[in-house]
């Protein structure tokens, strides 16, 4: 009978034991279901939710300066994605009051908040991000978003979608603003398209081929999108943008006071957040994109979306969706005759034309639209 006893009691102490071994850590969870092992312990910080948030922030505003911030104010509201003047920021500070673990790679530190306590699948997610830092390093595309927008939504895309397998997390819906809108499939890449293109390349190539666009990344977000584009390292289209733009009739100039890449993911995100369909036909004939902001003698902004296509079908489906765009962006706007460009608008003191030149398209919106897109279309 103790014998018996003995037993059932060795049985109860062992079982949860037991249990508790079957399932992995979370870390082991990350290792196993990314493929990449830790090389050495991932330094673990938990916070109150005040200094989370300060944290948080500051890893924001470390790969996102805030100079480049308010320049994509101006150009998102020239857009028609945003008010006159108004700003993301609270729209940024926001989003990080929603997350409760983040991997800092500059500081290689794993940061949690207090109270709620992350899920697993935050926690395994942001593991997984530690795990890439280890193996192949994040700062180098920390820091990317400054020097090349295309591309650093695609980088991050290909982690953060290897993240996303890895712990099971899903975007939710997009909801909102149309700069929410915007945002939000910016914001989510990696969930979406950066975990499909993950799964591809393992269904092709296992874990030697994630592992390898770990180390090469895609260079633009059409590399990301279209799974042969990035095997055939598929280059953008070159875009050159004047310095300077002139009407000497008029005795105006504007000047480039700013530019960035303007990839296929961006294309996408504009058409869907004003509802424009079909914006993933329209957008996968990117060929390469620049976003410009030319500004005059008082600072008044003019801004150019500045597009090669790869066809001359998807030239003609960009053209036939632009009207939209602008009628969705701006429903206030008069279509005049214009010139020098293919099509015109005005809304207010805002000009808003459309001109072309080839393979290349040019939307500008602002006090010289028309100046600014013929130009540019020459």
């Amino acid at each position: 009978m103790k014998g018996l006893v003995a037993f059932v009691i060795c049985a109860a102490l062992v079982a949860p034991v037991a249990a508790a071994a079957a399932r992995p850590t979370a870390l082991g969870q990350a290792e196993r279901l990314s493929g990449l092992s830790a090389r050495r312990p991932i330094r673990t910080v938990t916070e109150s939710s005040a200094r989370f948030d300060a944290d948080a922030v500051r890893v924001l505003d470390r790969g996102y300066p805030r100079s480049l911030q308010r320049v994509d104010d101006r150009l998102y509201a020239a857009l028609g994605l945003l008010a006159a003047g108004g700003s993301t920021r609270a729209l940024m500070k926001a989003s990080v009051r929603t997350i409760d673990a983040l991997y800092d790679p500059a500081a290689h530190v794993l940061r949690v908040r207090r109270k709620p306590a992350p899920t697993r699948a935050a926690l395994v997610y942001e593991l997984v991000r530690a795990l890439v830092d280890q193996n192949v390093g994040l700062r180098r595309i920390s820091t990317l978003r400054a020097r090349d927008r295309d591309a650093s939504l695609a980088a991050n895309s290909v982690v953060d979608g290897l993240a996303s397998l890895a712990s099971g997390r899903r975007a939710g819906p997009q909801r909102g603003s149309t700069i929410d809108r915007f945002l939000w499939v910016e914001r989510t890449a990696g969930l979406g398209p950066g975990r499909t293109f993950v799964a591809q390349l393992r269904s092709v190539g296992g874990s030697f081929a994630v592992a390898t666009a770990l180390r090469t990344f895609p260079q633009t977000t059409e590399q990301l999108l279209h799974l042969d584009a990035f095997l055939d390292r598929a280059r953008p289209l070159p875009i050159s943008l004047p310095a300077r733009v002139d009407d000497r009739a008029l005795q105006t100039s504007e000047a480039l006071t700013a530019s960035e890449t303007f990839g296929e993911l961006d294309v996408r995100a504009l058409l869907r957040a004003f509802s424009l369909p079909p914006s993933d036909s329209v957008a996968q004939g990117w060929g390469g994109g620049r976003l410009a902001l030319y500004t005059g003698a008082d600072d008044a902004a003019t801004v150019a979306v500045a597009i090669r296509w790869r066809s001359a079908d998807d030239f003609a489906e960009w053209r036939a969706a632009a009207p939209a765009l602008v009628a969705s962006a701006f429903p206030a706007a008069q279509e005049r005759r214009c010139p020098a460009v293919d099509r015109c608008w005005v809304s207010g003191d805002r000009e808003l034309a459309l001109a072309s030149s080839g393979d290349l398209t040019v939307l500008a919106s602002g006090t010289a639209g028309e100046l600014v897109a013929a130009s540019l279309a020459r």
